[in-house]
């Protein structure tokens, strides 16, 4: 726009109301200013624009053709306006705007939806934005601004950050119906699983090096037949009995329940991932961004704690 013609929305507003009412003190008193204070401001944006506005007469005011085209605009302004505050209003009371989430894969597969589902019967307006991958990189998305949000396993123990469990997630040795330790009678010693085929996430995965610390522990050294970074690739091989896995409990409900994958009864096992739900200590969380993690259920502090203190929750 040429700044010449950088109107003062205050002197559009005025020039509307006059418009509206056709008359000068009624257009005052609705405003809240003296009617002469209130002539000089509609001279000056006639003087701005270089547009005669209104007819003076004893009859009072009447727009010119050109004002009664710049009213037109003023009508849309205004009508804009309004679906501003509107929306800003929204935004405050947490009832719209966007919400962008960082978490690890099985987090966001089969924890996230359900919470997002209820969040979003609340408030329909709200949108999301998932971003997945390993909790460092979602950590890091959230110190660098670009996530709002992050679930991740292990606590960060990082004071610029505000960690809240939210689960404890125990990881189960699965087998699928036609491997030999299907249907095994009561418990099964712990070195059953030495050597023989298993089904593992990529030698990156943190569960991945969770589980060997685990079984190193024991002296227990499975033989690595496939890995993959996907729990959906993992649950299939493992389905098809090409070997035994070690999965997050969460990802595998559904299986257990429909009898496609069985849960190995092992003899000591005690294997555990502890669940956060993180965001930055400051600044304070926008209310769309609050009331999702206001709808995240959190465990006892004592109880993490507790957890945490076997030596087997993940950082990474």
């Amino acid at each position: 726009m040429n700044e010449a013609f950088a109107f003062n929305l205050n002197h559009l507003r005025y020039f509307y109301e006059v418009a509206r009412s056709g008359n000068m003190r009624r257009a005052a008193s609705r405003i809240g200013i003296s009617q002469p204070a209130l002539s000089k401001q509609i001279q000056a944006l006639e003087e701005s624009i270089g547009l005669q506005l209104f007819y003076r007469s004893s009859r009072g005011l009447q727009p010119t053709p050109d004002g009664e085209a710049v009213f037109l605009h003023c009508e849309r302004v205004f009508a804009h306006l309004r679906d501003l505050e509107d929306a800003v209003e929204a935004l405050q009371s947490g009832s719209a705007g966007r919400v962008t989430v960082g978490a690890t894969f099985s987090i966001a597969e089969y924890i996230l939806p359900e919470y997002i589902r209820r969040y979003h019967e609340r408030h329909p307006k709200v949108r999301f934005r998932l971003v997945t991958a390993r909790s460092n990189d979602v950590l890091r998305s959230l110190r660098e601004h670009r996530v709002d949000v992050a679930f991740v396993a292990g606590n960060p123990d990082d004071e610029s950050l505000v960690a809240t469990p939210m689960g404890d997630n125990r990881l189960v040795v699965v087998v699928g119906p036609t491997h030999a330790l299907a249907g095994a009678q009561g418990s099964v010693p712990v070195d059953r699983l030495h050597r023989i085929d298993m089904v593992a996430f990529d030698e990156e995965a943190p569960t991945r090096k969770l589980t060997e610390r685990y079984l190193d522990g024991r002296d227990v050294v499975p033989r690595i037949m496939a890995e993959s970074p996907s729990i959906e690739t993992i649950k299939r091989l493992v389905r098809e009995g090409v070997g035994f896995a070690v999965l997050p409990f969460h990802s595998v409900e559904e299986e257990i329940a429909s009898g496609r994958l069985e849960i190995v009864d092992v003899e000591g096992w005690d294997l555990h991932r502890l669940l956060y739900a993180v965001h930055l200590a400051l600044p304070a969380l926008p209310p769309t961004v609050q009331n999702f993690v206001d709808l995240i259920p959190s465990i006892d502090p004592p109880d993490a704690l507790k957890i945490a203190s076997r030596g087997f929750s993940v950082s990474a």
